[in-house]
């Protein structure tokens, strides 16, 4: 959680410094783009590992409150599936596929490499997947338990 605070902090300060620099003093400074999309990797990396160690993401509860929990626990099981898939491909394409030697992998002004972070990004979206990968086992081998049906009523 400290680590996208601190990315969050660092890049709303960096976007405040860039906009006064630019609107106020007519004075841009040089490499804010490259800071700003480095920022918000790190951040996005440690949003996702950290949404998905503690269930925070965003979830809509109308299924389990019309359907009931057996479809809920279907659909569950499905996006679930999806996460799998879509973060297997993911953490595949980032690790393998994103930097070739025929890519330029640098930033536009600094020329700091993408590579580690892309790498940093590659291992949270690993880390979502064996999580979903956990989730969706212990939702197959668990029998419904008997309060999942009143609370969807």
């Amino acid at each position: 959680m400290a680590t996208g605070a601190i990315a969050i902090l660092l890049l709303v300060i960096l976007t405040l410094i860039a906009v006064v620099m630019r609107y106020f003093f007519n004075n841009p400074i040089s490499g804010t783009e490259d800071l700003s999309a480095i920022l918000l990797t790190v951040f996005a990396g440690a949003s996702v590992a950290y949404g998905a160690r503690h269930k925070s993401h965003v979830s809509v509860d109308i299924i389990s409150r019309i359907f009931g929990p057996n479809l809920t626990r279907f659909t569950d099981q499905l996006m679930r599936a999806i996460v799998v898939f879509t973060g297997v491909l993911a953490t595949y394409a980032l690790f393998a596929k994103a930097c070739g030697p025929e890519k330029a992998c640098i930033t536009g002004n600094f020329n700091i490499s993408y590579r580690p972070f892309y790498y940093a990004l590659a291992a949270a979206i690993g880390y979502l997947t064996l999580v979903a990968i956990y989730q969706f086992w212990i939702n197959l081998v668990k029998a419904p338990e008997p309060h999942d049906e009143e609370a969807a009523e």
